[in-house]
């Protein structure tokens, strides 16, 4: 028996002919998923900041800065920790916006969000001045603090 391959979504056929179908909820277009976030995050979570693209992109910020920290020098241990800290920051305190009550908490914690995202991008201009990143990693850092911050920007100006 043949199995549906869902990273294509693509038919295969079996030994003797027939086709798998895929299942009545899939989709026959690239978005086929689009309620899995590409860190796994499910948009139908039970929690209000599993809902935020801010969130999800977040984690993606915090995913790439652990790959980072940890091409780091030896002797730029405290640039890793820092980034490491800041963007576990960002995701924790999204996640704590969210999950509040009123719009002064929620306001709050998005703000101090927006702070620690900062600090992930002045961190990855400080890899590209010290020259510690060969790759093009610090750039994708720069690009996705500030897709979080302007979500959050915008998250911000909505409680206001």
């Amino acid at each position: 028996m043949a199995a549906y391959d869902f990273t294509k979504n693509e038919q295969r056929a079996t030994d003797n002919g027939h086709e798998e179908r895929p299942p009545n909820d899939a989709h026959e277009h690239p978005h086929a998923n689009a309620m899995t976030s590409s860190v796994g995050i499910d948009r139908r979570g039970s929690f209000p900041h599993e809902k935020l693209d801010a969130y999800r992109i977040a984690l993606e910020l915090a995913r790439l800065s652990t790959r980072v920290a940890a091409k780091l020098p030896r002797g730029h241990r405290s640039v890793a920790d820092h980034l490491l800290r800041a963007a576990a920051n960002t995701v924790l305190l999204i996640a704590k916006g969210a999950n509040r009550r009123g719009a002064g908490l929620k306001h709050q914690r998005f703000v101090e969000s927006r702070g620690e995202c900062a600090e992930v991008a002045a961190a990855a201009d400080l890899l590209k001045v010290l020259q510690l990143d060969k790759s093009s990693d610090s750039d994708e850092l720069k690009h996705l603090a500030a897709r979080v911050s302007a979500m959050l920007t915008r998250l911000i100006a909505r409680l206001e």
